[in-house]
């Protein structure tokens, strides 16, 4: 690429001695200078937007004096791409070729030299890095502009040279007005605007979405699976109420007091004449007026929240129903303070329950926390091990955890790991774990894999195990290994949400906020509005 240019490939020339000359050269022609830029990156969308739509903003380049060869200043890639995509003419400018710019006829020691040389690396430099690249904001309200036009993503991905995930995420975003509207005013980026689009018709979370995104932006994924999985939950509750409320069966919730008495029938006999343990069942006591249920819901996190009846008596005593055993009868007059009144006893009574529904609703709240952070947890699990090459540290952290030895990653190895080969996006073991005989995807994977890799399934491999151990307890009982797991995610660039981090400091107030508790900002981040229970298995 160092022939001179022809002076029939040279037209449309535009004299300007302040800014050199401008021209349509053969790309061919150009020389490249010394780059600041080591590695060019031609990706392939950037070379077809080349190809497409040709070179639309001028190569900079010097004419040697020695032997008249345009030698590129700025614009390596632009070259690079034009040359690898065939195109036979590009814009350059020309620039006056000052006396210290000729290598060939300086010494390589001259001040001279030096100065032009220097010249040549402020120029490269400054080009690229006072440049501001269209922010995610605007790329949404152009594509939104497209859209407007009839454009489909399929035809915006194609003329735009974009990836098509990437258009479909951008254009989501573009069909909410709102979206757009508080993404260009904040500078939200594409994730946080396709999210607001995503709860475009519920204003409370719109408000919450939007402050958190300014204010808080490391918990943004908590709070939106916090929202989706509540979302999700009310409409699970709803269909499963409508369908008993159709089937005539009242449904109530278990935290009203006017249903202070209600008690699930497993727990209760049919009458005091029954013997122990003759459990009460949901088709034998459909006629007694007390019969009734209870919506809960229980979370998976790939499944999302499923329905669970829980069938009860609104007032077993009244109705003739007894305890299923007799110890679980509640005791009176026992425990109270001497000389009690019963007006003192009522209200000690009263406190206590009121305690013990407190305390049911925070479990509650945490455990749907816990399982809200456990998507978000495993989603950046999957990132992470997509990436080339491990964390800082990784290898170090392995080596000490299976040096350690946990209980957890023995299960893991003996189960196949199961987990480790979705987050990898591996074929699930065929037959289960090492005792079955067959060969695991893992191990199939590191055999046929660069050194580097092999590193990141090594890292898999006790992640996976670790976070397959973990459940809705550990927010207030964490073992060693546990904590270890989170410490090292937080270390390595995970946002830890309030209820992992509990996890951690067990000593910690547990309550966890409502992600719809935003206060009433509006759609400005910064405005400033001024009975026994079984948590641990499902909740309401």
């Amino acid at each position: 690429m160092t022939a001179e240019p022809t002076p029939t490939t040279e037209t449309a020339v535009l004299d300007a001695a302040a800014f050199g000359r401008l021209a349509l050269v053969d790309p061919n022609t150009l020389e490249l200078e010394v780059n600041t830029r080591l590695d060019a990156n031609l990706d392939p969308h950037f070379c077809a937007s080349i190809r497409d739509r040709g070179v639309q903003e001028p190569i900079t380049v010097r004419r040697r004096a020695s032997d008249g060869t345009l030698v590129v200043r700025t614009g390596q890639r632009r070259t690079l791409a034009a040359v690898r995509v065939g195109l036979t003419q590009v814009p350059v400018i020309i620039s006056p070729e000052p006396a210290t710019e000729d290598g060939d006829a300086l010494d390589t020691g001259s001040d001279d030299y030096r100065a032009g040389q220097a010249e040549r690396i402020v120029d490269q430099l400054v080009e690229n890095q006072h440049r501001r690249g269209i922010t995610d904001a605007e790329e949404v309200a152009a594509h939104q502009q497209l859209l407007g036009l009839n454009f489909k993503p399929s035809e915006i991905a194609k003329v735009v040279r974009t990836k098509a995930d990437r258009v479909r995420q951008t254009t989501q975003a573009a069909q909410s007005k709102r979206a757009v509207a508080i993404g260009s005013r904040y500078e939200l980026d594409l994730v946080q605007m396709s999210v607001i689009a995503e709860f475009e018709d519920d204003d409370e979370a719109v408000k919450t979405l939007a402050a958190v995104a300014v204010r808080e932006p490391d918990r943004f994924r908590h709070v939106a699976q916090r929202l989706r999985d509540a979302r999700a939950e009310q409409q699970v509750h709803a269909a499963a109420a409508a369908e008993l409320t159709e089937a005539g069966v009242s449904v109530i919730d278990r935290d009203d007091h006017r249903y202070a008495d209600a008690t699930e029938l497993f727990r209760l006999r049919p009458s005091p004449e029954d013997p122990e343990e003759t459990a009460l069942e949901e088709e034998t006591h459909r006629s007694c007026p007390g019969h009734a249920a209870a919506v809960t819901t229980v979370h998976h996190w790939r499944e999302g929240p499923q329905a669970r009846v829980r069938w009860l008596c609104l007032d077993p005593a009244t109705h003739g129903h007894a305890p299923l055993r007799e110890s679980m009868r509640p005791r009176t007059g026992a425990g109270g303070g001497a000389g009690e009144s019963d007006e003192q006893r009522e209200a000690r009574e009263a406190r206590e329950k009121e305690a013990q529904r407190a305390e049911r609703q925070r479990v509650i709240a945490n455990n749907k926390a816990w399982v809200s952070a456990e998507t978000v947890r495993r989603e950046w699990l999957a990132e992470l091990l997509a990436k080339k090459a491990a964390p800082k540290g990784a290898a170090i952290y392995v080596a000490a955890e299976l040096g350690q030895g946990a209980h957890a990653l023995r299960k893991a190895m003996e189960s196949g790991n199961t987990l480790a080969c979705e987050l990898l996006g591996l074929d699930a073991p065929d037959g289960g774990g090492y005792y079955s005989g067959r060969v695991n995807p893992l191990a199939e994977a590191a055999r046929t894999t660069s050194t580097a890799r092999a590193g990141m399934l090594s890292l898999a491999f006790v992640l996976a195990a670790y976070e397959a151990s973990t459940h809705r307890g550990n927010w207030r009982n964490a073992d060693p290994a546990t904590q270890r797991y989170l410490t090292q995610l937080r270390e390595w660039g995970y946002p830890l949400s309030e209820v992992e981090q509990l996890a951690l400091n067990p000593d910690a107030d547990h309550t966890t906020a409502d992600p719809d508790d935003g206060g009433d900002t509006g759609d400005d981040p910064d405005h400033d509005g001024s009975g026994e229970a079984e948590p641990d298995d499902e909740t309401d």
